[in-house]
């Protein structure tokens, strides 16, 4: 719950895992009576799916009256939440009868893998069908070391001539590549592919904002939760595999050839990682590999920053809480990576922020309420000494009209003064070294850190980067 005084009211729901409002409710109770049943209905929406929290504003003079008599409170069955809606059978079978016509068929999930079961039912799905799964990364769907994992292998799209979409709320991001310059797209999947949907669609589009994405044609679209249609999608499946011996090893030999795609793929990012390795600044790809050396025998939780999805090339996300999913922009990765470490403590997790520079400089006083709050979290900040995204997109259009590169950086560098991050977390209380700019030293500062995450508090260490 977000709760706030002010002189008029609202509650809104957001999956702000999306950053996109999946339903709204607007109410302005005239008394207090009218208040307990707010509460009552604002729980219902923030638990049924797709779940999220809520924003709750009531109007200043009504709380501060005076409480003439007192309201009475909705009985206990008000708040019991909504039954998960089932995607039309008749849908499912229509799904199911495709994915078996086709010869490289392709899962395409989103949010899939935040439903109860979604991780587990995405693997079984995959393995049932011999689908590859391109796991669009703003969540955690699908383990990225499994054979039929093509994740960020764009060539794994080509000959693709089906695709379901699973809760997916953005198909043309993952399925498009952009120049940046131009500001064009264009499909990677093949033209005359078909597309399927399942998942929500529809009703996470709220009249309150328009920031939903361009809509994908789907012929067929069964609208409704994943936790209960891809357990019946894989029954379908099952049965008619098991009714043809032909289709059985069509589908192992699909399996087979995706499995060593998937194994050349992920030894080319090793050895890419290992480029430039002793430079200095450190490439980002060395300090994924450094963070990921000292935690990997953890049971560790990575909390928004992917480094651009390069961890997802190169760590072991076995498990469905690995990562709940990415950052929605500039300031806002300190305070979801302070949520994640909150929700994960008393599981004694080591729980990782990749923490960018100038994301910290909109909110460094996060710094504080970890330390308040002692908060155990590994904050690694990846400083690249730059407000990059911009700078980067400046020096494209500066290469286009011919203007100086030199002057790219004005407004967008975090030099002159730099700030130093190891000072400012232990001027808020929390542990810090750095910056470190010596890639050797790396290791032994992270270690350092992980001792005192273990015993309960926050640290911080500050390394330097290259530019992408």
């Amino acid at each position: 719950f977000f709760f706030k005084q002010k002189t008029a009211y609202e509650i809104k729901e957001c999956d702000w895992s999306s950053d996109v409002c999946s339903s709204d409710l607007d109410y302005q109770p005239t008394s207090i009576h009218g208040v307990p049943e707010s509460f009552a209905r604002a729980y219902s929406i923030m638990t049924t799916q797709p779940q999220g929290p809520i924003y709750m504003c009531y109007d200043a003079a009504l709380q501060e009256a005076k409480l003439e008599d007192e309201p009475t409170l909705p009985p206990v069955n008000a708040v019991v939440t909504p039954a998960p809606m089932m995607p039309d059978p008749n849908a499912i079978g229509q799904i199911a009868e495709k994915l078996l016509k086709a010869d490289y068929p392709l899962l395409l999930p989103e949010y899939a893998g935040r439903r109860e079961g979604g991780f587990e039912n995405m693997v079984t799905l995959a393995e049932t069908i011999g689908a590859g799964v391109w796991d669009i990364c703003n969540a955690l769907n699908f383990p990225n070391k499994h054979p039929l994992c093509v994740s960020l292998d764009k060539g794994a799209l080509k000959g693709v001539d089906v695709v379901l979409g699973l809760d997916v709320k953005d198909f043309e991001k993952a399925t498009y590549e952009l120049d940046s310059t131009t500001r064009k797209v264009t499909p990677i999947v093949d033209s005359d592919a078909e597309w399927l949907e399942m998942g929500f669609a529809e009703v996470g589009i709220s009249k309150w904002a328009m920031d939903y994405c361009r809509m994908q044609p789907c012929s067929v679209r069964a609208l409704g939760d994943t936790a209960l249609g891809m357990p019946a999608l894989i029954d379908i499946l099952k049965k008619e595999i098991a009714k043809d011996t032909r289709l059985q090893k069509k589908i192992a030999d699909r399996k087979a050839k995706i499995g060593k795609r998937h194994d050349e793929t992920w030894a080319t990012w090793q050895k890419n990682a290992k480029k430039d390795w002793d430079a200095a600044p450190m490439t980002t790809e060395r300090l994924a590999m450094e963070v990921w050396d000292v935690i990997k025998d953890e049971d560790w939780v990575l909390t928004a920053n992917t480094l651009k999805n390069g961890v997802r090339k190169l760590w072991d996300f076995d498990k469905p809480y690995r990562h709940p999913g990415v950052e929605l922009g500039t300031s806002t990765q300190i305070g979801i990576s302070l949520g994640v470490a909150l929700a994960h403590r008393k599981h004694k997790r080591i729980v990782v922020d990749l923490q960018p520079d100038g994301d910290l400089m909109f909110d460094a006083g996060a710094l504080w309420i970890a330390a308040k709050y002692e908060i155990p979290i590994l904050i690694v900040m990846y400083n690249n000494r730059a407000y990059y995204n911009d700078w980067e997109h400046q020096i494209r259009m500066a290469r286009q009209r011919g203007t100086d590169i030199k002057k790219a950086h004005i407004g967008m560098d975090l030099f002159g003064p730099e700030p130093d991050f190891g000072a400012l977390a232990r001027s808020m209380g929390v542990w810090g070294e750095g910056p470190i700019e010596n890639p050797k030293d790396v290791k032994g500062a992270l270690q350092r850190a992980l001792k005192v995450v273990k015993s309960g508090k926050p640290a911080l260490i500050d390394t330097i980067t290259r530019h992408r």
